[in-house]
């Protein structure tokens, strides 16, 4: 595990010997190029002189995980073997032929095989250069991620938990986002915990739970999307809180007892906290944990006014009180600042909020700030991320504020920004990639899938290699039973134009070309579409949506060994058809939607625009072109404050930015912030 962790971040590390290893060294380097990872010079020598044990240990963790996380698992076999030229040799009639005879017997049915021979050439790998850490390397990446305050990717809270596990880690002084502290917590560490509610996180955590706390799940739901047949959810046995021992009821017992036992706060969540306190027994040890005995008594025999009523109470009788109360959390005055100016008295409100906005955290400051990037217009179709979603929800319209309205609330953030940051080291002279516009700021990381390279909703990445004809995505599964029925489909959408390629639209095109549709066939599966790019653009197209859906109904999470990617290909019929090192990206299938959209092509500007969003409704792309309009559109707009945004608030504290970058005391370059969202957040502070 530590190996793999360590490669996420481009890194590796082994001990040096006194051995040399040069001829085992180099066939490990061979095997991880093959998936598009280089070493460095220091690499190199690293391998070179480690331990034969040292590099079969290091060999065998790290092609385990690179066939993961490459969709590289098993022999992935498509309907038609010879794709693409198997394909673009036969009409549209065959094709539409044999697709028939195979859904008739049931998957049974396969084309004859292939026996022409794939031409070889030379295809430009898309590789990721690793480089030489040290001893110290899992301390540092276990610091950078628990000192972040935002959500983390399941894949990086995932390596927290096995650091802090299995390794002799130091804490940082301040663990700013309560998800990570929670999570820490729950393997046993020591840590500071302020509210109730950190303790239920830890509790559920115990559990096997979520931490983030999302929303107990209905207790039916349908079998399948296409079914009106409910039967009882599994889901909600993550939900459930597991015996504890009289030594964990203690420990819980006792990190209530160190907060303030606040009933008004648990009442929020107060089925939780009761059948919490149902599994505690706090009874039993009020003479030991009053406070927390008490709060649990109030919470079942008492109606709890909570934190969010005495506010609104507060409205009845005046603003100033109102204000009073809500100024004691100053995150929740800056949610509610723009409906607080519209709504009463906007000098008064803005006087409160300059004093309050001080002691709001950094990742709700910019939040604000975008927010009020777009206020000077109607916000109509306003959709919204919500925490730990994978799909957007809709917001009601909102009439435009005055510029003088919005000039002033974003002046008051910036200025609270500034002064923060002028704190920190000067930076001196400052040059920043003007290509850092393209990227996002980083948000609800917590509901991304594991990535090869884990990407920003929305990013913007240049295709790799620019002479790549065809980006061929791909799709596979590994069908245990054969009673899978999975579908990858690209919908080509320009100015009045729009074309599927996938089983319900074109299987051979000038724009691209389908290897078939592989449905209930026992084994590894794999589905394969080429987009030509050149000619998709010459005839119109400005976006292609590649996306994966469960026409099972099924919640892609419940298929084995689900993957998807796109590759850049020179050359669509050489070599083998999937090729781990030309990939650009690869995601695994983990959500329990039906249909997810993992990425969009740019035709114009050569990018894909990472998405990794689901959508809901029946899992055929003829029936909801409207819905895939609607989830892409925010984001193939540029971001309204992007990293280059937050870079040039530090440049401007900090220093004074120049247009030279040779002559730049600090360079903020592209690479680093689009490799790694990790880079964004250390800018990003508490």
């Amino acid at each position: 595990m530590e190996h793999s962790i360590r490669l996420r971040k481009n890194l590796i590390y082994l001990p040096k010997t006194e051995e040399h290893n040069t001829v085992l060294a180099m066939t490990v380097i061979a095997e991880l190029m093959k998936f598009g990872f280089l070493p460095s010079k220091e690499a190199r020598e690293m391998l070179e002189r480690a331990s034969i044990a040292e590099l079969i240990k290091f060999h065998d963790e790290l092609i385990s995980y690179l066939k993961m996380a490459t969709g590289a698992e098993s022999d992935y076999r498509p309907f038609w073997k010879g794709f693409p030229q198997e394909v673009m040799e036969k009409t549209e009639v065959e094709l539409w032929l044999h697709q028939i005879i195979h859904y008739l017997s049931n998957g049974n049915y396969e084309p004859n095989e292939w026996t022409k021979n794939r031409p070889s050439a030379f295809e430009q790998p898309n590789y990721t250069i690793y480089k030489a850490g040290n001893s110290e390397t899992l301390q540092k990446i276990f610091t950078d991620l628990v000192s972040a305050n935002q959500s983390l990717t399941p894949q990086d809270l995932a390596d927290v938990k096995w650091i802090a596990e299995n390794k002799t880690v130091e804490l940082p002084k301040i663990i700013p986002f309560k998800e990570t502290l929670c999570a820490i917590a729950v393997i046993g560490l020591d840590v500071p915990v302020q509210t109730v509610t950190d303790v239920l996180r830890i509790a559920v955590g115990m559990s096997g739970g979520d931490v983030s706390l999302p929303k107990v799940p209905a207790a039916l739901i349908k079998i399948n999307a296409w079914s009106k047949e409910l039967s009882a959810n599994p889901a909600r046995e993550k939900f459930k809180f597991r015996k504890f021992s009289r030594a964990e009821r203690r420990r819980i017992l006792a990190l209530f007892e160190k907060t303030s036992c606040e009933a008004s706060e648990a009442v929020l969540k107060d089925q939780r906290f009761i059948r919490l306190g149902e599994i505690l027994h706090p009874g039993e040890y009020a003479r030991q944990f009053p406070k927390t005995a008490a709060m649990f008594d109030r919470l079942r025999n008492e109606k709890v006014t909570s934190w969010f009523g005495r506010v609104n109470e507060g409205f009845k009788d005046s603003l100033a009180e109102s204000l009073k109360i809500l100024s004691e959390r100053p995150g929740e005055f800056m949610r509610r600042v723009d409906w607080l100016v519209r709504t009463f008295d906007k000098n008064e409100v803005l006087r409160e909020f300059e004093k309050v906005a001080k002691k709001v955290s950094n990742k709700v400051l910019f939040e604000a700030y975008t927010h009020f990037e777009r206020r000077t217009n109607p916000l109509k179709n306003r959709t919204i991320m919500i925490k730990g979603a994978r799909a957007r929800t809709k917001l009601p319209d909102l009439e435009a504020l005055d510029v003088e309205t919005v000039s002033e609330v974003q002046k008051i953030i910036k200025n609270v920004l500034t002064e923060k940051f002028s704190k920190l080291p000067p930076l001196g002279a400052v040059w920043i990639d003007e290509e850092l516009k393209n990227i996002p700021m980083p948000a609800n990381m917590r509901s991304l899938s594991t990535a090869l390279r884990p990407t920003i909703r929305g990013q913007r990445t240049a295709i790799g290699n620019q002479n790549a004809k065809v980006i061929r995505a791909f799709l596979h599964w590994f069908d245990e039973r054969g009673s899978e029925d999975i579908d990858l489909t690209a919908t080509f959408l320009g100015f009045g134009l729009c074309e599927r390629i996938g089983w319900n639209g074109s299987h051979n095109a000038e724009i691209g070309c389908y290897s078939g549709d592989v449905r209930h066939r026992q084994g590894a599966c794999a589905e394969y579409i080429d987009v030509n790019v050149a000619q998709s653009l010459k005839t119109g197209f400005k976006y292609v949506v590649l996306d994966a859906r469960n026409y099972n109904g099924r919640g892609l999470n419940t298929v084995k060994e689900c993957a998807f990617g796109y590759m850049e290909r020179e050359f669509a019929e050489a070599n083998e058809v999937f090729v781990p090192s030309t990939l650009a990206n690869a995601v695994r299938l983990q959500s329990e939607s039906v249909t997810t959209i993992v990425a969009v092509i740019d035709l114009e500007t050569r990018e894909y625009i990472f998405l990794d969003i689901d959508q809901t409704g029946i899992p055929v792309a003829s029936a909801n072109v409207t819905q895939i309009l609607e989830a892409i559109k925010p984001y193939c707009e540029p971001p309204k404050f992007s990293v280059y945004d937050l870079l040039k608030m530090h440049a401007e504290a900090r220093g004074q930015i120049i247009t030279e970058r040779d002559q730049a005391e600090t360079r903020f370059d592209y690479a680093p912030f689009a490799e790694s969202y990790g880079e964004t957040l250390k800018f990003m502070g508490i």
